[in-house]
C-alpha cells in the first residue's frame, strides 16, 4: 500500500500507535487518523469501498486543484486548507493543500506534497506529545498551518522594507526583478488566504459540538491571525504598486531627459542644417563660389550661430 502514508490510532493521552490494516468502515469509537497520498489511485479505491463516505467527499479529497473551504458532508466535515511550502528549494508562496474529512472518531486526510505541519503532528504523536482526539488534531493542524505563515509574510515585509530604503537613495533597474518576484508572491498568498479565512471561521461553527472551549479558541485565534495576514498582504500589495509607480516615474524621467537633450541638439543644428543644405545646392549664382576663403568664412558663421543659439538658450533657462 504505497498510497498509505500512515494510519494512527490515538491512545487518548497524546500518543498513537501505527496500524497497518486499514478499516473497512468508519470507526465509531476512539480516534483514528488515516493519511494517504492522493496521487496514488489505490487510495481512492479504498475510500470508494467504504459505504459511509459520500462520493462527493472522495472526489474532493482526490481533486487536482482545490481552494480552501469547509462544508458539512455526510457524517463529517470536509475541510480543505493551504499551508506555505517550506520544503527545501521551494517557493513558500506555492502553497501546499491539505484535504481532510473528519468525523468525531475518524479523520482521513490526503496530500500531494509533503506538508511540514502534518509531519510535526505525526512526530508529536509518536513521542506521546500530540493530539488526544480528532477535534484536538483538527484544531492543532489549523493552528500550526496558520502559525507557519507568519515567518513568510514577515520575510516579505522585511524584503520590501529594504527595497524601499534602497529606492529612496537610488533607483536601479535590477531592483525591478526583486519587486516583481515579491509582488507575485504576495498575489499568490493572498489568493488562498482570503478564502482560507472564511474556511477556518466556518470550521469553528461546523465542529462546535465536537470541540472544547480551548480547541475553539485555537481555531478562532487562527482565523484572527489569517485576517491579520490578509491585511498585511493588502498593505504589501499597495506598497508594491507604489514602488512600481516609482520605477515608471524613474523611466519616464530618464526618457524625458534624453528627449530634452535631443530637442536641444535639434534646436541648435536645425538652422545650421538649413544653411548647409541651402549652400549645398549645385546651381549658379551661389555666393563665394569663386573665393577660396568663402568656405572658412561660412564655417565661422556657423560656429558663431551655434554659440549664439547656445547663449540664448542658456539665458532663457532651457537647460
Amino acid at each position: 500500500m504505497d498510497y498509505l502514508l500512515h494510519y494512527l490510532k490515538f491512545d487518548g493521552q497524546g500518543g498513537a500507535e501505527r496500524v497497518t490494516q486499514l478499516p473497512t468502515e468508519i470507526p465509531q469509537s476512539g480516534a483514528h487518523w488515516v493519511h494517504i497520498d492522493c496521487s496514488k489511485d489505490d487510495g481512492r479505491d479504498w475510500l470508494d469501498n467504504i459505504e459511509e463516505i459520500p462520493e462527493a467527499v472522495v472526489d474532493a479529497l482526490f481533486a487536482d486543484e482545490t481552494r480552501p473551504r469547509t462544508v458539512k458532508m455526510g457524517q463529517g466535515v470536509l475541510v480543505t486548507l493551504r499551508g506555505v511550502n517550506l520544503n527545501p528549494d521551494s517557493d513558500p508562496s506555492d502553497m501546499v493543500s491539505l484535504r481532510l474529512w473528519a468525523t468525531p472518531h475518524f479523520i482521513v486526510s490526503t496530500r500531494r506534497r509533503r506538508l511540514l505541519s502534518v509531519v510535526e503532528q505525526v512526530s508529536n504523536l509518536e513521542k506521546g506529545e500530540g493530539a488526544e482526539n480528532i477535534a484536538d488534531l483538527v484544531a492543532t493542524l489549523t493552528h500550526t498551518l496558520t502559525a507557519r505563515m507568519a515567518g513568510v509574510i514577515d520575510g516579505l515585509e522585511d524584503t520590501l522594507g529594504e527595497l524601499e530604503e534602497e529606492m529612496s537613495e537610488r533607483v536601479e533597474l535590477q531592483q525591478r526583478a526583486t519587486l516583481v518576484d515579491r509582488r507575485l508572491q504576495t498575489v499568490r498568498l493572498r489568493r488562498f488566504l482570503v478564502p482560507q479565512k472564511e474556511a477556518i471561521s466556518r470550521l469553528s461553527v461546523e465542529m462546535q459540538s465536537w470541540m472544547t472551549k480551548e480547541q475553539l479558541a485555537h481555531i478562532q485565534e487562527a482565523a484572527n491571525d489569517i485576517t491579520r495576514y490578509v491585511e498585511a498582504l493588502e498593505s504589501l500589495r499597495e506598497r508594491c504598486l507604489l514602488m512600481q509607480e516609482e520605477f515608471a516615474n524613474y523611466q519616464a524621467e530618464k526618457m524625458n531627459a534624453r528627449m530634452y537633450v535631443l530637442s536641444i541638439l535639434s534646436g541648435i543644428f536645425l538652422p545650421l542644417g538649413f544653411l548647409t543644405g541651402l549652400f549645398g545646392i549645385n546651381i549658379g549664382g551661389m555666393p563665394g563660389v569663386e573665393s577660396g576663403a568663402a568656405f572658412w568664412l561660412f564655417v565661422g558663421v556657423l560656429v558663431l550661430m551655434g554659440i549664439g543659439q547656445y547663449v540664448v538658450m542658456r539665458k532663457s533657462r532651457w537647460f
